[in-house]
């Protein structure tokens, strides 16, 4: 690594549209409801709400984007990690089918969102690559492929040539190209978003850390330093950065990190040969590598760790050997910035909505699809306070999972990158190079 690079500072921050401002809350308030979590999911909830005239507080305890939703890759996935086919096998005819078309619309409703609201975000609807990085990962993209393209998604398999010409990689033989998908600018969208939310009246603060929420009467008294808000519903929209506010919700995910990288500006004759036409791109490793272009000649690319400052050596490490990997051509002396962000993966690897008492929902565990399903999760949970009945919402509606992650997460986590890391060399060494 070189003494130039910037470490634990992600490239959105540098790029992103002005920040706004957003003071802390203090003393006693009361609004309709209460948003805890200023990102993809909290925010998207609270425009839908504004836009039909409830008086919405959103609180967070840094300021909108400041977590995994503004450092994540901005790649816009509107499929889940399962067939629709597993899905309802799991959840039933019903919910396992709404699931599947939620997903497959996400990505459509995350962008006309966009458009309709003139967010200044550099959105780019140009498909998501997803390609095979061994032989035995081949059957199950097909598979994939096949159960959401008869649940009705654009996706098609791709050749190894309109693979390498679409990817700029010559690491992959297989994969598919799903058409609706895209990336943003994930930070500017959270704080373009936001100043939408403020114009329509909605009310946004940051730096208030909640440290409780307390049934009064048929309210919900949401409590932080040196004030509250009393309100009718309370909202739980942090994800990876859930603490235990909401008792045991904290315990019902794995918290993982989605590491990114970014290279500088590179020639225009090195950018152009990769993702020529703006597809991003993902493949099938468990220990996942993914990609996409920004509109400054740099490219990026992410995968998972544990440090979202990425200070452990491991972390960077992986980082460039993906690089290396997937784009031979960029060295390590062209990585400029190395980050990180929480993200929240459920041992069923879909997302959760909680309602463990009247007036309280809690959304969270997109799995790494947080941009479209983390937005289109903050929807659901705006129409249940506008009054639809859980059992007509989009995404199913369950009690706080009985299993819990012991006291000794870290080290678990710790062993899981590893773990995962091993079984994907296991497979190319057994099965051969995609």
């Amino acid at each position: 690594m070189t003494n130039s690079s910037k470490l634990g500072i992600s490239l959105w921050s540098q790029t992103a549209i002005e920040r706004t401002e957003y003071p802390a809350l203090h003393d006693h308030h009361q609004a309709d409801v209460t948003i805890i979590g200023a990102g993809f999911t909290g925010l998207r909830a609270g425009f839908e709400l504004v836009s039909q005239g409830t008086n919405v507080m959103i609180l967070d305890s840094q300021e909108p984007g400041f977590g995994a939703s503004g450092r994540t890759g901005g790649q816009v996935n509107p499929m889940a990690h399962e067939t629709p086919d597993q899905m309802r096998s799991k959840l039933g005819d019903v919910f396992g089918t709404r699931l599947s078309q939620a997903y497959i619309n996400s990505a459509d409703e995350l962008f006309s969102v966009i458009k309709s609201n003139n967010l200044d975000c550099e959105p780019v609807q140009k498909g998501w690559i997803r390609a095979a990085h061994c032989r035995k990962a081949e059957k199950s993209l097909h598979s994939m492929q096949q159960g959401w393209a008869r649940e009705g998604l654009d996706i098609e398999m791709i050749d190894t040539e309109e693979l390498l010409r679409l990817s700029g990689s010559n690491s992959y033989r297989i994969g598919t190209l799903t058409k609706s998908a895209g990336c943003i600018h994930p930070l500017s969208y959270c704080r373009s978003m936001a100043k939408k939310i403020s114009s329509m009246g909605g009310k946004i603060h940051g730096n208030t850390r909640v440290t409780s929420v307390v049934p009064e009467g048929n309210k919900w008294r949401v409590n932080f330093h040196d004030g509250s808000v009393l309100s009718d519903w309370v909202l739980f929209c942090t994800n990876g950065y859930t603490d235990n506010v909401l008792a045991g919700l904290n315990k019902t995910f794995i918290p993982l990190v989605s590491l990114q990288a970014a290279t500088k500006p590179l020639s225009n004759e090195q950018y152009k040969k990769i993702l020529p036409e703006g597809h991003t791109i993902a493949d099938t490793r468990r220990v996942i590598y993914y990609s996409r272009r920004d509109n400054r000649n740099r490219i990026l690319l992410g995968s998972l760790g544990r440090t979202p400052e990425c200070s452990l050596a491991s972390d960077k490490r992986r980082l460039i050997t993906a690089f290396k990997t997937v784009y031979p051509s960029i060295s390590e002396n062209d990585i400029e910035y190395f980050w990180g962000g929480r993200v929240a993966f459920t041992p069923d690897l879909l997302p959760h909505l909680h309602e463990p008492a009247p007036g309280i929902l809690a959304g969270l565990g997109f799995n790494g699809r947080g941009v479209a399903m983390g937005s289109t999760m903050g929807r659901v949970m705006a129409q249940r306070v506008l009054g639809k009945a859980s059992k007509d919402l989009d995404i199913p509606t369950t009690d706080l999972p009985r299993y819990r992650f012991s006291d000794a997460k870290s080290l678990a986590i710790g062993l899981v990158i590893p773990y995962l890391e091993t079984r994907d060399r296991w497979d190319i060494k057994i099965s051969g190079v995609a």
